[in-house]
């Protein structure tokens, strides 16, 4: 047992009643960063996914699904809290330079996907997972359209038949998206949900 002072919760301390780093011990002091590095799951399983769409297919059909929309709408809906807006821009700006996009498409778009899903959220709580899956397919499109649309007023238009493959395989791996927050979100963050932010 320690004789270091602790700290009420919001008496002086960001910490949320832990006491300041410095009087913390090794031990203590390990927990906490494990602790924070925790919730930092959200953001890298999507960077994942948005670098996982970028692996060669077996077939010379463009049928990689919107891997990252999906990762950000779900973890909207999962931990809104740890997966605002401008990380989502943050993960579109990454796939921007590594897509080699004209910088911000992608970044508004999975921002705007985020707005919308926190707003949604917000406005009619949670539903069934049928209704979910409906709406992942809407905002899918929704995002398909818009980075349509943003390519062709950036100078680099893409046709849209390719990009309609992508939504419809992304329509089949929604579920898998799903049990994979899931699964991430349970391992790391436990049944605990963070505070909406």
């Amino acid at each position: 047992m320690s004789n270091r002072p602790r700290l009420t919760p919001g008496v002086g301390s960001p910490l949320d009643g832990r006491p300041p780093l410095r009087l913390m011990s090794p031990h203590e002091r390990r927990r906490f960063w494990m602790a924070q590095t925790r919730l930092a799951v959200p953001a890298a399983s999507t960077l994942a996914l948005l670098l996982l769409m970028g692996a060669p297919l077996p077939v010379a059909l463009p049928l990689m699904p919107p891997l990252a929309v999906l990762g950000v709408f779900v973890w909207s809906m999962f931990q809104p809290g740890l997966m605002p807006p401008w990380v989502a821009f943050l993960i579109g700006l990454v796939g921007d330079i590594v897509f080699a996009q004209p910088l911000g498409v992608g970044a508004t778009a999975l921002a705007l996907v985020a707005v919308f899903v926190r707003w949604f959220e917000a406005r009619y709580g949670h539903h069934a997972h049928g209704f979910d899956w409906a709406m992942a397919a809407l905002v899918t499109a929704g995002h398909t359209l818009l980075v349509w649309q943003l390519m062709a007023l950036a100078g680099r238009p893409v046709p849209l038949a390719p990009m309609g493959w992508g939504w419809l395989t992304g329509l089949l791996v929604y579920p898998a998206i799903v049990l994979l927050c899931a699964r991430l979100q349970r391992r790391a963050l436990g049944r605990a949900r963070v505070a909406r932010g």
